[in-house]
């Protein structure tokens, strides 16, 4: 289209046979459709290629490296950045279609205010202010790419402003109660290494407090009460991955040897109970 800046849209994926239709079916405006695939064992290349993607496959870099392949494979300088189990609302469209027919100044990154679904609502962004606003997904890969720091939660890092994007992104993957226990539960693993790796030390006051906190954060500050049962869960579930977080870091600082056997003085004292017995 005259006019108009050019636009690849860029999904990263691996056994997203379900949901990558999805995700393409709800951007009609996009100048190419890239998905990088990482050694899915289902139909994930097959759905994507026959809906006009341009599929690459690529061994898995981790988060941040991945991504910033997966730029490198678009062929127009402007990428946005979508999960396969993503939905472009119709306003978040309407936003995009604003800022690419307008001028765009190469050095900026684009945010978007990414809502999760649960139980088949509509949850409120858990995020600090900051944190939304950081969530950039539109930019130039010829002056942005995300950082190699973070193994999780990867970021994307404009040299120029970040500008939030009008319109939510669902996060919309039907997860049941315990499917969204179970990632929950792996995401928990990954960002207590990256805590430690950072230095982070867990204490007994970021155990207990901090699921606490957490809960109230959603319940309360974020308004979880609104939803009903729906905010209920959503709080808990939030704090109880918080819990997770810090309890497998303090596992990690804390816990030595294999567990599956019990302590050495455990066994002798009960062997001295034994001989003491006869």
């Amino acid at each position: 289209m005259s006019g108009r800046t050019p636009l690849s849209v860029v999904v990263v994926t691996r056994d997203e046979e379900e949901f990558i239709g999805r995700v393409i079916d709800h951007i009609d405006f996009a100048d190419e459709f890239v998905v990088v695939d990482c050694g899915s064992s289902d139909r994930t290349r097959e759905v994507a290629n026959a809906r006009g993607a341009h599929v690459i496959e690529q061994e898995w870099l981790g988060w941040p490296a991945q991504r910033n392949r997966a730029a490198e494979a678009a062929a127009n300088d402007w990428v946005l950045f979508l999960d396969a189990d993503e939905i472009v609302t119709p306003e978040l469209g309407r936003s995009l279609r604003r800022v690419l027919e307008g001028p765009m100044d190469p050095r900026d990154g684009y945010s978007v205010n990414r809502r999760d679904d649960v139980l088949g609502a509509l949850m409120p962004n858990e995020a600090r202010r900051a944190n939304r606003l950081g969530l950039v997904r539109m930019f130039n890969r010829r002056h942005t790419s995300y950082g190699l720091a973070r193994i999780v939660h990867e970021r994307a890092e404009p040299p120029g402003r970040t500008i939030p994007l009008e319109g939510a992104l669902l996060h919309w993957r039907g997860r049941d109660v315990d499917e969204s226990a179970s990632a929950l539960n792996r995401y928990a693993t990954i960002e207590a290494e990256a805590l430690d790796r950072d230095g982070v030390r867990a204490t007994y006051v970021n155990v207990a407090g901090r699921p606490f906190l957490r809960f109230l954060w959603c319940f309360v500050w974020k308004g979880g009460f609104r939803y009903g049962a729906r905010g209920l869960i959503w709080s808990f579930l939030r704090a109880t991955a918080e819990g997770l977080r810090w309890a497998k870091l303090w596992e990690r600082q804390n816990v030595r040897g294999d567990l599956r056997e019990p302590p050495a003085e455990l066994l002798e004292a009960r062997s001295s109970r034994s001989a003491n017995l006869v």
